[in-house]
């Protein structure tokens, strides 16, 4: 999802001239443009989990998806030869979500307090050097929200579940899941 030569997040950058090279070949491929994973959104929160501080950059919605979820698509495409002929549509959850989204779904699912604090990209960035995180990589981080606040994750597309045959797995059903994990 959001593969681009101009987008904000590298990643996607590097997917769009992935298909533009595939395109080139004259080899016939398929592409799963998967929605942005659902376990990233659980490593962004981090310590926020714990302290139930969600202290990130500014964001805009992203369409967090299950990993479970893509891996079904993945094998239903791959059993129906020619379904996909270049990128698929965005293979997404049913519903795109902000931090202050997650943060409120934290606190119903558990009944304490998940307070959204936006950080400026410099504050992120520092606070990711201070863990050790190189500049680069600091900066490849950053462009998960760079990006999302420029709408490049906020599809939200039907394929996935028509693939799935149902809908797909929900981030409040992930996270609630994590919560209770971790309360263990």
């Amino acid at each position: 999802m959001g593969a681009g030569a101009g987008s904000q997040f590298q990643p996607c950058r590097d997917h769009a001239a992935t298909e533009e090279a595939l395109r080139a070949s004259g080899v016939p491929f398929t592409s799963l443009r998967n929605g942005f994973y659902t376990a990233n959104a659980l490593q962004f929160l981090g310590q926020a989990l714990e302290s139930g501080r969600v202290e990130l950059p500014a964001d805009g919605p992203v369409s967090w998806t299950a990993h479970a979820d893509l891996a079904d698509a993945a094998a239903a495409i791959l059993a129906d030869e020619g379904c996909f002929d270049g990128p698929t549509p965005p293979l997404t959850a049913a519903q795109a979500l902000t931090f202050d989204d997650i943060a409120g779904i934290a606190t119903d699912g558990t009944g304490r307090t998940f307070t959204r604090i936006t950080a400026t990209d410099d504050q992120f960035r520092e606070q990711l050097s201070g863990h050790g995180v190189p500049a680069e990589a600091a900066d490849q981080l950053l462009g998960v929200f760079t990006a999302s606040r420029a709408g490049e994750f906020a599809a939200v597309d039907p394929t996935l579940a028509t693939l799935l045959g149902r809908e797909p797995v929900a981030l409040s059903t992930v996270l609630h899941e994590q919560l209770a994990a971790t309360a263990r």
